[in-house]
């Protein structure tokens, strides 16, 4: 008896624990959904996707606000689920027609994927029409074969007429705005009658700098917030001279009225860049900037096509020189799209028929705002397209070594002016000449130098060398033992577009540098973005310890120039002092500042 009590007890503490095991191990997996969903609730709730979870029976057991205003949805406590108020339809690409928790458990049933992608449906509901993606994800939270989906869209509201617009692709359904298929028509409306009117307009190509790596590093939905965003920032801010367009990936095309010349359209496109990357600086642990390209009609060509090309060509450009870059077309542009062979020939025949000059930007010293020096900036007077700027044909002169030759021409010409210069009394200035990393490579190079100075009788101390940043790094060892070399022979050296690359501090202390060259990406907006503002100021102080002076490019503002003075740098070049100019007229500034 005794035995049978005491197996009785076993047997019942057993139960016991065994309840109590299963109860604690369904508590803990019902406050893990419960933690769960809390976690996607805070995180899902106000996103603009409609986002749904389904229980297997395809219940509604949680959805958004997007989720509950296109279906209806009310919380019924009874039975834990929500109740569907509207019937929503899906027609699919294929043209399948149906209600929606009809199409999504089809999809679960036929498909053995574990995640399903709906691209391009319509949603009908409430008379509206939402041109949508679904997503849908058999794998969310792995309990109770609980079913996730996301539906990304934007609306489309009225009747079958807007309904077929969206359809024909007239309106960008993730952004609202008007699609790249209507912007040619519309364009070429719009040249025909800028044509009677002899009035102008421009177009500005809009494209997001490092966009590919932002897109790798955000994702898809993120990176879709990113240009929903960048198009509410245009709904934001109406303009009737106005007109924007959703092109492909993460370009905006901007049609503006009434800009009639480069300077005017490179102004409005610097003053669109910057408020568009202040609307976007709270936007979480990324900083956005972006870039443009600008056409005007009918400078850039006579038709729609046209224009478009030439202002993808020239964001394309513009994007090569750096973050929140701008880049005017110019028909000259159209060289470098040309063969390479001819443009080679062309080039050539320049060298022989002295077609190129050069032209002269000051520098001018902050503190006393005295020019100091100026920057010999190498032009093409072609005989067909004009006056020519060298990031239309260098790329070709690197490729087949005639850079060699025009850099010897740049030589040359400068250290003859700077001799006539001297003969006329002109105040002493450092003159800067740009060189390049196939000079760089010539062995005999410093040989020619000191030829060339001492063939014109000229002052090698007059003269300084701007390397890159990028190409100093290619080889840096020879950078060094290079630049050591121009020192010897009396000439200083500056390292351009300082901040654009990635430069070992190891490395910066060899070089025998007079100054630094901040590169203009980073002062394009040093009064607005506080991260370029920090760098700026760090590198400034960087090159105090290391003893080299400090030059600015690309200084625009006042108000820049007033920051950068506060944070000691040496030296300002940029729109604000002066543009490049003709031999002539810069040998009337400096009969200004003799006077």
């Amino acid at each position: 008896m005794d035995i049978q009590l005491i197996l009785c007890l076993v047997l019942l503490l057993v139960a016991v624990i065994v309840i109590f095991m299963i109860k604690n191990k369904t508590k803990k997996e019902v406050e893990k959904v419960k933690e769960e969903l809390d976690f996607f609730k805070k995180e899902r709730e106000y996103n603009e996707e409609a986002m749904m979870m389904l229980d297997d029976k395809y219940q509604v057991i949680y959805a958004n606000l997007a989720a509950k205003k296109i279906f209806d949805l009310e919380y019924d406590k009874n039975i834990d689920r929500y109740k569907v108020g509207s019937s929503v339809k899906v027609i699919t690409q294929t043209n399948i027609e149906d209600e929606f928790f009809s199409i999504i458990k089809y999809k679960v049933t036929n498909d053995d994927q574990k995640n399903i992608f709906l691209k391009n449906v319509d949603l009908i509901y409430k008379n509206n029409n939402i041109k949508a993606s679904i997503f849908i994800d058999l794998n969310g939270l792995k309990i109770n074969k609980t079913i996730t989906c996301i539906i990304d869209t934007k609306t489309v509201e009225g009747n079958s007429t807007s309904i077929s617009g969206a359809a024909n692709g007239k309106v960008d359904f993730l952004t609202g705005l008007p699609s790249q298929f209507v912007s040619l028509s519309e364009i070429n409306t719009l040249v025909i009658d800028s044509k009677r009117k002899s009035e102008t307009f421009a177009l500005m190509l809009l494209g997001i700098d490092h966009f590919n790596e932002i897109q790798l590093a955000l994702g898809h939905t993120q990176v879709n917030q990113i240009l929903k965003k960048m198009a509410n920032f245009f709904i934001e801010h109406p303009d009737e001279h106005r007109k924007v367009y959703r092109m492909d990936c993460d370009k905006f095309l901007v049609r503006i009225k009434h800009i009639d010349s480069n300077e005017f359209a490179h102004k409005v496109a610097r003053e669109l860049i910057i408020d568009i990357q202040n609307y976007f600086k709270d936007e979480g642990n990324i900083r956005l900037s972006v870039s443009t390209g600008v056409v005007i009609y009918p400078n850039h060509g006579q038709n729609a096509a046209k224009l478009i090309n030439n202002v993808y060509m020239a964001l394309d450009e513009a994007q090569k020189d750096g973050e929140s870059s701008i880049l005017v077309s110019d028909e000259a542009k159209l060289l470098t799209h040309q063969d390479e062979q001819r443009l080679n020939e062309e080039i050539k025949k320049a060298i022989r028929k002295s077609e190129f000059l050069l032209h002269y930007q000051p520098t001018f010293d902050i503190q006393g705002e005295e020019m100091v020096g100026a920057e010999a900036l190498l032009r093409w007077k072609h005989p067909e397209h004009g006056l020519i700027t060298p990031d239309k044909f260098l790329d070709v002169a690197q490729k087949t070594g005639l850079i060699v030759d025009i850099g010897e021409y740049v030589f040359n010409e400068a250290i003859e002016q700077r001799k006539e210069w001297d003969k006329k009394g002109y105040k002493k200035l450092k003159i800067t000449i740009n060189l390049s990393l196939k000079e760089m490579q010539v062995d005999e190079l410093i040989e020619k130098l000191e030829k060339l100075f001492q063939r014109h009788n000229v002052d090698p101390s007059d003269f300084n060398l701007d390397i890159s940043e990028k190409d100093a790094m290619t080889n840096i060892k020879k950078t060094i033992e290079d630049c050591h070399k121009f020192r010897k022979l009396g000439l200083s050296v500056s390292l351009d577009q300082f901040g654009s690359s990635f430069t070992s501090l190891k490395y910066l202390q060899q070089l025998p540098l007079w100054a630094i060259k901040i590169d203009r990406t980073l002062i394009f907006d040093v009064s607005t973005n506080s991260d370029h503002r920090t760098s700026v100021e760090a590198i400034i102080k960087m090159a105090k310890v290391m003893n080299f002076d400090v030059v600015a490019e690309g200084v625009e503002t006042s108000k820049e120039l007033t920051i950068l003075n506060e944070m000691g740098c040496d030296y300002a070049q940029g729109y604000l002092f002066s543009r490049p100019m003709s031999v002539l007229d810069f040998q009337e500034l400096l009969k200004e500042e003799e006077e």
